[in-house]
């Protein structure tokens, strides 16, 4: 059996031997064709006769290529040419020269092999035609190679039983099965493996112990309170804002904090260990008494064992551990090489000591360490970059026609400004559409979205109507990073950066520009902060003069709304609505809390207000919040009052919208996602509450 005879035998790559001689049935014959067919079915039967004697086909010419030719006509059946452990399935120990013994047993018992040779042979029998004469046979042969018979190939080493060879081929050696695999356990902190458990659901922490920033996801921030010597087993972590930062509790802080429809309180499900730089005794694990550092290439090395420094210079706040502080200091112009550090005490702050050799001279401490900071000091200290400006940063928005007025600041624009008498005094409107990477607002190089229009038109009608002033700010104050902020950030990759913190930075310009503005030379009598997805809403009251009321009244200064309209949202302070008299208080306060934002988790001192020390590194709601009810709270609680926002500042999400024509209502808070239902509510409804009409800026949708 040649190559001239396999080739026609392999028309097609490979069919089902039925198919095959199905096909060979409906194709028109030759008679080298007939003979070739015929003497294959005879080699087939041969085959079948010889297995059922359990015969051996070794010593016959070309009895290698019967099973290459059974395999090309039948691909269903594996064929393994190597490392196979002949006769394991029929029981016995065949001769490794066996090369059919060994290539058709998969497996299968002989008899099953017979079974399969015999239906093959019964199928293709079905469509052989009338023998053909003898003479043509005898042609055909004459024209057919035969290969030789192969050599035997060396025999295989048995690897699974050490018994003699004797014992060996006497014994049945059965293939072992391969091991079941184990089904993998599920680590609790693998990627997206992560299954977060609440504690307390609509809730803060009683105490929190430590504030890790911005965190994406619950999971890293259960890692990081799990590696944090001043957190509990808990921590607090709102999935709808993820910029309010990852914070635990510490160890007996994780109950009895505010409600809150935004946060939850989770169990800490990661392994806890202590800080990387931290050993048994609460020093470096490092053998020379050393820390590593994630940021830099840094090895904090102690100056000074249960000391202080002499002479203070910089407090960058709660650190988790000194590798961190180390960076710190190594990148802040004021500060000398070392710095003190508590690792029992985190919450006590990074302090460095001063350059003019504040490192000597200070007291015992049972819990401080002064170390020196071996991360490499800059050459020059680079300072927060600035972001480039916002290109044509207020097309689009309603502004006023004409000169733009001097008193404006930056790049502010007027939208109106009816005061009377003009020029002076009287009450502003202070609107913030600061163009996100999102582009919620809208991009500046086309028309805005249609909810922010709609809004920004129905409160120019409420100030127009009633005699205020009221202007927009498009472009951010620069740098819009604080320095804590870069630094956090390794100093690099700003755009990344800045996309972290954009949210909370662009909350925090609304008590910038509050500031500015009580500052001004104009002595506006009252200002209005209010988000640019709210909307006043009762046309006829002027809203503002009936608040500044309410405060004359109530000899207060300061005018703050509740999130009363939501679940557990009593008494907690909404930072979309915030109306100011301007007096030294509230002129104090806004530099304060600004100063506060600043300085991050180093913590701002001596507030004008008379606050001694308060922390306002997050969100700007949060730090209100603490005057509020926290810290500040005897200083603050004095000059400000707390409103319904079920009145003053309505949310429209959860069916707050429809109170839109209540006579109560007097602002409608379009957040989150319901900004979008603005424009239809302020454009579609009974009412024309943006006072153009279907056709113009606010309504128009092209």
């Amino acid at each position: 059996l040649g190559p001239s005879f396999r080739s026609t035998l392999r028309p097609y790559p490979s069919p089902p031997l039925s198919s095959y001689a199905a096909t060979c049935a409906m194709r028109p014959k030759t008679g080298l064709q007939y003979s070739k067919a015929f003497l294959f079915i005879g080699i087939l039967v041969l085959a079948g006769v010889l297995f059922a004697s359990d015969w051996s086909l070794s010593n016959l010419p070309g009895s290698v290529l019967i099973p290459q030719i059974v395999d090309s006509f039948a691909p269903g059946e594996e064929v393994a040419n190597q490392g196979r452990t002949t006769g394991a399935a029929s029981g016995e120990q065949r001769p490794h020269g066996d090369t059919l013994g060994e290539e058709l047993s998969d497996g299968a018992a002989p008899a099953a092999a017979d079974e399969r040779l015999e239906a093959t042979t019964a199928v293709a029998a079905e469509n052989v035609p009338a023998p053909l004469e003898q003479d043509v046979v005898e042609a055909a042969a004459e024209n057919v190679e035969v290969a030789p018979a192969p050599q035997a190939p060396p025999p295989l080493e048995d690897r699974s039983v050490e018994a003699p060879q004797e014992e060996a081929e006497a014994e049945t050696v059965k293939e072992e099965a391969p091991p079941p695999q184990k089904k993998r356990q599920r680590k609790q902190d693998e990627p997206g493996k992560y299954s977060p458990k609440v504690h307390a659901k609509g809730a803060e922490c009683g105490v929190q112990g430590y504030n890790f920033g911005i965190i994406k996801i619950a999971e890293e921030c259960d890692k990081l309170s799990a590696g944090t010597e001043t957190c509990g087993g808990t921590f607090m972590f709102s999935k709808k804002h993820p910029d309010w930062h990852c914070r635990c509790c510490t160890q007996d802080g994780a109950d009895s904090g505010p409600q809150s429809p935004d946060w939850d309180v989770y169990v800490v499900l990661s392994e806890r260990k202590a800080a990387d730089d931290v050993g048994d005794d609460g020093k470096p694990s490092d053998a020379d008494g050393s820390s590593g550092n994630a940021k830099g290439k840094s090895r904090g090395k102690f100056y000074k064992n249960g000391r202080e420094c002499g002479k203070q210079a910089v407090n960058f706040g709660r650190v988790g551990k000194p590798s961190d502080c180390d960076f710190l200091v190594a990148h802040t112009e004021g500060c000398g090489m070392q710095f003190m550090f508590s690792v029992a005490r985190p919450e006590w702050a990074c302090r460095c000591c001063s350059p003019d050799g504040g490192e000597d001279g200070g007291p015992a401490s049972a819990v401080w360490d002064v170390y020196n900071a071996r991360t490499e000091r800059p050459k020059v200290f680079v300072d927060v970059p600035t972001a480039p400006p916002v290109p044509h940063a207020s097309k689009g928005l309603p502004v006023a026609e004409g000169d733009r007025p001097d008193w404006l600041i930056k790049e502010d624009a007027l939208v109106v400004d009816t005061r009377d008498p003009p020029g002076s005094g009287g009450i502003l409107i202070i609107q913030a559409v600061l163009s996100d990477a999102r582009a919620d607002w809208g991009k500046s190089s086309g028309m805005r979205p249609h909810w922010l229009r709609a809004i920004l038109t129905t409160n120019r009608a409420h100030a127009r109507r009633h005699g205020h002033a009221m202007i927009l700010r498009a472009q951010p104050s620069q740098p819009q990073l604080t320095r804590w902020q870069w630094r956090n950030c390794g100093m690099k990759h700003m755009e990344k950066c800045l996309k972290d913190n954009e949210r909370e930075n662009f909350n925090w310009e609304k008590h910038l520009m509050i500031k500015e503005y009580m500052l001004s030379p104009q002595n506006f009598t009252h200002i209005l902060m209010l988000d640019a997805d709210a909307a006043f809403v009762n046309r006829e009251h002027d809203t503002l003069r009936q608040i500044a009321s309410i405060l004359e009244a109530k000899g207060k200064d300061m005018f703050l709304t509740d999130e009363d309209w939501l679940e557990h949202g009593e008494g907690r302070i909404n930072g979309g609505l915030m109306f100011a008299k301007n007096t030294d208080f509230t002129k104090g306060l806004f530099q304060d809390t600004f100063d506060a934002h600043l300085a991050g988790s180093a913590m701002l001192k001596n507030w004008r207000i008379g606050v001694d020390e308060m922390e306002c590194s997050s969100n700007e709601q949060i730090c209100l919040n603490d005057l509020w009810q926290g810290k500040g709270k005897l200083w603050f609680e004095p000059h400000a009052m707390m409103a319904s926002g079920l009145i003053y500042n309505r949310g429209a999400e959860r069916g707050g919208e429809k109170h839109i024509d209540s006579p109560s209502v007097e602002v409608m808070h379009w957040m989150g996602g319901s900004k979008a239902n603005a424009g239809i509510a302020l454009c579609n409804g009974p009412r024309d509450f943006t006072g153009d009409g279907p056709n113009g800026y606010g309504c128009r949708l092209k």
